[in-house]
């Protein structure tokens, strides 16, 4: 009897006596099928799970953000992340959101299917049509890279029970055939509490996280973040359109970052206010970055008849271009801001169209920008806000075609209130500031004494006013004509022209403030500068010497081994002094341009030599991808970056003491974005300590003072980091710690953005 006849009777008999044994069954059609003779068929390893895993989702945060998207997708309109015990590795993740959820079908042929085409034939949302966000087929792996085990609890409206499906990816193992590799899934309680959504729960996280990584995922999903509408808005066909999308981050049940504390916590001020019993209308401002702004009711002229009964607003004040926002946030808030700023209307919890869409000037701030009669920035782009009108209020009456209310005595006392609330609000900020109001202020100049900082500001403000006026008058236009055309092209580039000017005087107020430490980082620069030029003046007349003495001593002697362990050493030193003086010389020119990872890596790891000898440590690099050229930077801010991480290794390395002292550099391309990782296995950084390492002077090192016989410990200042933080971050880039390879202990992560194409010299190429 052949084998395949073998397999064939036992197939039989498993159908006739356990016909439910679908493994069984699996296990020997695939035997039956590898036996046929006249064709083949692919297969798959399991193996390939883990390998897609790491290949498709690199980053854990990229992971993380994917499954954020993947609700988003399933027409969620809130997503909440709990990181509990993250600190270490080992934690777990959980992932909830209130969207579409799955049914048995959707989780068999979507989730569990490989390269799923349902977003392909579905690219839009079913419930708010929205278009798809994640990447076709990536969530699954997102949960295999995140951590060893996945549950998945999900329910939609029309069923009657909920679905629970639990994996454990170490099941996936290479020489297994994916096909055989089975996973539980069960029939449990739908949560009353909701009426559908999915909750995922993944155990034994992979990588540890800080608060400083949860906030970067929040960063990496704010493109589809929609922080308004903040209430359900009714369509002409009566359904519901996108109700917003809102992301909160925990850590252990605590808000990390959330709306509140990622978007609105970078408005100058927060103003809210409304209508009391009486009829008179208030606003206070509630919460603000300047000092000293009353929180107090401040009434408004004029009666409202009672007519305005019920109504409250609450508004989120920004001025841009000031420093006071971090450039990846208000990018994204000003960018926001164009189709979402200004203040939107609600009744009985459902918006009210048009009322705050892009171009809808209906309270008249762009239109007072204009004017010029109140000067502090009150455009709609400069605020986030809402009013809610009670829905017993009769005289605010809808149109029949449902867009905008009946403009009669109740909204023109709206329009009236919100204005002069708004406007007040904005003046009060501004005189707290110390700036000028009004183009008839008398008497202003006395009134505060102007630093250099306050002229910067105000400046700044103007020329993002004079921006904004220029691009609302562009939009504004018909532009029927060539002319006309000419004029608003025109227009949008002296708007452009006016934000790039106030660009460069912010970045003329961050070296402002900076010019203090500038001064003694100067004065030490020069220290530095002429001690390494002294010294070369030495250094051939020492080699000289000990060539001499190596000449007059007999080899093998005592005095003749000093002699050559002192040659040696020298070297060494010639190597370190040849690369700062390099680095100083190339000081003189201020220039700044692209800079090649290994033109910054190779020199440096060239320069340590017999300190890394001496010191007993390896150092190893891995730099993936051809022309890493980064943007424009100075040569010698890479010594700085790279010697920081050097000595901080060193000091890591000399108090962990492992067999093997090792430092392991990788550099490459991520997403158009360069990295440069430094990675040691010292003692660690304490999770205690993780968000605090860049905070100027937070040192763990020894004061000079308190040494006692060791002439080799390394201090500190705790400025080390601080500064490399604020060199990195001045080119719109980022270092922070990251969860370093098997058998390491820190990892120092720098990403920055890559050089255009057009900066890199056509002999690079």
């Amino acid at each position: 009897m052949s084998k395949r006849t073998e397999i064939q009777d036992e197939l039989k008999k498993v159908l006739s006596e356990e016909p439910n044994n679908t493994d069984k069954i699996l296990k020997l059609s695939q035997e039956i099928a590898r036996l046929d003779e006249d064709k083949i068929r692919f297969s798959v390893d399991a193996g390939v799970i883990d390998r897609l895993g790491k290949e498709l989702v690199a980053r854990h945060e990229t992971a993380v953000s994917e499954l954020i998207k993947n609700a988003y997708d399933a027409d969620a309109t809130s997503v909440t992340l709990n990181f509990i015990n993250a600190d270490d590795y080992g934690g777990t993740l959980t992932i909830t959101d209130d969207g579409n959820g799955m049914d048995r079908e959707q989780l068999i042929n979507g989730f569990m299917r490989i390269s799923s085409s349902d977003k392909i034939h579905t690219p839009v949302s079913p419930k708010f049509r929205r278009k798809r966000a994640g990447r076709k087929g990536i969530g699954r792996f997102s949960a295999q890279r995140l951590g060893n085990k996945l549950t998945i609890i999900t329910q939609t409206s029309s069923s009657k029970v909920a679905f629970k499906v639990s994996i454990d990816w170490s099941s996936y193992k290479m020489d297994e055939d994916l096909m055989l590799i089975t996973n539980t899934i069960e029939e449990i309680p739908k949560d009353k509490s909701k009426t559908e959504g999915t909750t995922l729960i993944i155990n034994d996280l992979r990588d540890w996280w800080s608060e400083a990584m949860i906030k970067r995922v929040y960063r990496y999903a704010l493109d589809i973040i929609q922080p308004f509408p903040l209430s359900k808005q009714k369509l002409k066909d009566g359904k519901i359109e996108d109700a917003g999308f809102t992301i909160t981050c925990l850590k252990d049940g605590r808000a990390v970052a959330n709306e509140e504390s990622m978007f609105f916590q970078h408005a100058l001020a927060e103003i809210e206010g409304g209508i009391d019993n009486k009829g008179k209308g208030f606003w206070r401002i509630t919460e603000s970055k300047v000092d000293s702004v009353t929180e107090e009711k401040q009434y408004i002229e004029g009666e409202y008849n009672k007519l305005l009964g019920g109504v409250n607003f609450k508004a989120h004040y920004f001025i841009y271009n000031l420093g006071q926002i971090p450039k990846q946030v208000e990018s994204y808030i000003r960018e926001t801001a164009k189709t979402s700023g200004g203040i939107r209307m609600y009744r009985n919890g459902f918006r009210v169209l048009p009322y705050g869409e892009p171009q809808n000037d209906w309270i008249g701030l762009d239109e007072s920008i204009r004017r010029r009669s109140i000067l502090p920035v009150h455009g709609n782009i400069n605020f986030f806000g809402f009013v809610e009108v009670d829905g017993k209020i009769s005289d605010f009456q809808e149109l029949s075609s449902r867009e905008g209310v009946l403009e009669n005595e109740a909204y023109k006392q709206l329009v009236d209130f919100l204005y002069k609330s708004l406007t007040s609000a904005v003046i009060r900020v501004a005189e707290t500031r110390g700036r000028k109001t009004s183009t008839n202020q008398e008497g202003w100049e006395s009134k505060k004494p102007k630093t250099p900082k306050d002229a910067v500001e105000s400046a700044v403000e103007l020329l993002e006013n004079v921006a904004t006026e220029l691009e609302k008058d562009s939009e504004t236009s018909s532009s029927t004509t060539d002319e006309e055309k000419a004029k608003n092209s025109k227009r949008q580039e002296q708007a452009k022209k006016a934000r790039e000017q106030a660009e460069d005087l912010k970045k003329a107020l961050e070296q402002i403030e900076e010019l203090n430490m500038l001064r003694v980082l100067a004065g030490l620069g020069l220290v530095i500068g002429e001690f390494t030029h002294e010294i070369n003046q030495y250094l051939p007349a020492f080699a000289i010497d000990i060539k001499v003495l190596l000449d007059k001593l007999k080899e093998g002697t005592e005095e003749y081994e000093i002699a050559l362990r002192m040659q040696k050493r020298f070297h060494s030193f010639q190597v370190y002094t040849a690369y700062f003086d390099e680095t100083i010389s190339a000081n003189v020119n201020r220039e700044l341009k692209p800079i090649e990872l290994r033109d910054a890596i190779n020199p440096f790891i060239d320069s340590l030599g017999r300190d890394l000898t001496r010191s007993n440590i390896t150092i190893e690099k891995e730099i993936t991808g051809i022309d890493l050229f980064t943007c424009k930077m100075h040569p010698s801010e890479w010594a700085s970056i790279l010697f920081n991480l050097y000595t901080n290794s060193k000091k890591a390395l000399k108090r962990a003491n492992p067999p093997q002292k090792r430092i392991l550099i990788r550099a490459g391309e991520l997403d158009n974005i360069l990295y440069v990782e430094f990675i040691d296995n010292g003692d660690g950084i304490p999770d205690k300590n993780r968000d605090r390492v860049f905070n100027a002077f937070f040192t763990t090192s020894t004061p000079k003072n308190r040494l006692t016989n060791s002439t080799t410990e390394l201090t500190g200042t705790g400025l080390g980091l601080k500064i490399l933080k604020d060199i990195i971050e001045s080119y719109s880039g980022e270092i922070f710690l990251d969860n370093p390879p098997k058998g390491y202990s820190t990892n120092f992560r720098i990403e920055l953005p890559k050089a255009k194409k057009e900066d890199i010299p056509d002999d690079n190429f």
